[in-house]
C-alpha cells in the first residue's frame, strides 16, 4: 500500500489536505476504521469503481462528521483520493445544514459540485502533483458560502490550546464570543455542538498517545480524568471499543497505514 499527503504551505480556504491511498497488491486489505476526526471528506475513486465493500457508491462518496465509529472496508485494488476539507467545508461549499451529514455517507454524484469535479477524474489511473494543484483550483474557484468569524474563531482557539481540559465557555472567555451565538453558528456550519467538536478534538490526541502505547496513568493525568474508569467509558463513547481493544486490534487507522510521503504544495 502507498499513501500521499498533500499539504498546503499557505492555507487553503477550504481543504485541510489531500490524501492519495493506493494498494499495491491483491491480497491488500482495507478497513478504514472512521475516527471522529471533525472534518468531512470527498472521497474519489481512481480507475476502478465501486471500491467500498458496504458503501454502495459508484464513482465516490461525500463523507460527513462523524461522532461514532464506523468501518469502511475497501475491495482489493483500491485507489483512491480523499479531500479532507475543513470542518465547515460542507456548509462552505453546498450552503446546507452540516448537522444533515452527521454519521452520513453520500453517493458523490448527488451533487452538482461534485458531479462537475468528477469529470476531471475521468480516464485518470494515475494521479500527479499538477492534477492536485487543478483540483485544488476548481473547488476554490466555485462561490464558497461564506463562514462566520465566530465559527473560525473558536475553532483557532481550541488550535491553540495544549490540554483541551477547558470547558468551551472558559474557551471564549476572553474571545468576545457569546455562548449562545457560537452555538448557533457553529451547530449549523460543522454540524457538531461547540462542545461534540472539543470533545473530538480531545480524542484525536489521545489517539495520537495510544498508538505510542503509553502509560495510561500518564493519559488519564495528562487529559485530567477523573480515574481510569472515566478514561476508559470516554473513549468507548467515542470509538465503541476501549483503550486496549483499539490497540490490540490494530483498529486506529495509523495502524494499518504505512508511513506516507509528505508533499507541500
Amino acid at each position: 500500500m502507498k499513501i500521499q499527503i498533500f499539504k498546503y504551505k499557505n492555507p487553503h480556504p477550504t481543504i485541510h489536505e489531500i490524501r492519495l491511498v493506493k494498494s499495491d497488491s491483491e491480497a491488500d486489505i482495507l478497513t478504514h476504521f472512521v475516527p471522529p476526526l471533525g472534518n468531512p471528506e470527498l472521497l474519489f475513486y481512481i480507475d476502478n469503481e465501486y471500491q467500498i465493500k458496504n458503501a454502495l457508491c459508484k464513482k465516490g462518496l461525500i463523507k460527513g462528521q462523524y461522532t461514532i465509529a464506523q468501518k469502511i472496508d475497501f475491495n482489493p485494488n483500491y485507489h483512491f483520493l480523499s479531500v479532507s476539507l475543513h470542518p465547515y467545508g460542507l456548509k462552505q461549499l453546498f450552503n446546507v445544514d452540516a448537522s444533515e451529514f452527521i454519521n452520513t455517507v453520500v453517493d458523490i454524484e448527488s451533487h452538482p459540485m461534485t458531479t462537475f469535479l468528477l469529470s476531471l477524474f475521468q480516464g485518470k489511473k494515475e494521479i500527479d502533483i499538477p492534477f492536485i494543484e487543478l483540483l485544488s483550483k476548481e473547488i476554490s474557484s466555485f462561490s464558497l458560502y461564506p463562514i462566520s468569524s465566530i465559527t473560525k474563531d473558536y475553532l483557532q482557539a481550541i488550535k491553540e490550546q495544549k490540554d483541551l481540559s477547558h470547558s468551551v465557555k472558559e474557551l471564549i472567555k476572553d474571545k468576545g464570543i457569546g455562548l449562545r451565538t457560537l452555538q448557533r453558528a457553529f451547530k449549523n456550519e460543522t454540524g457538531l455542538t461547540p462542545k461534540e467538536y472539543l470533545s473530538i478534538i480531545r480524542m484525536n490526541r489521545i489517539e495520537l498517545r495510544l498508538k505510542d502505547k503509553p502509560n495510561v496513568f500518564e493519559l488519564i493525568s495528562d487529559f485530567d480524568f477523573t480515574d481510569q474508569s472515566h478514561f476508559i467509558r470516554e473513549v468507548k463513547h467515542w470509538r465503541n471499543y476501549s483503550p486496549n481493544e483499539l490497540i490490540k486490534k490494530k483498529l486506529l487507522l495509523s495502524d494499518q497505514l504505512p508511513h506516507p510521503d509528505l508533499i507541500h504544495l
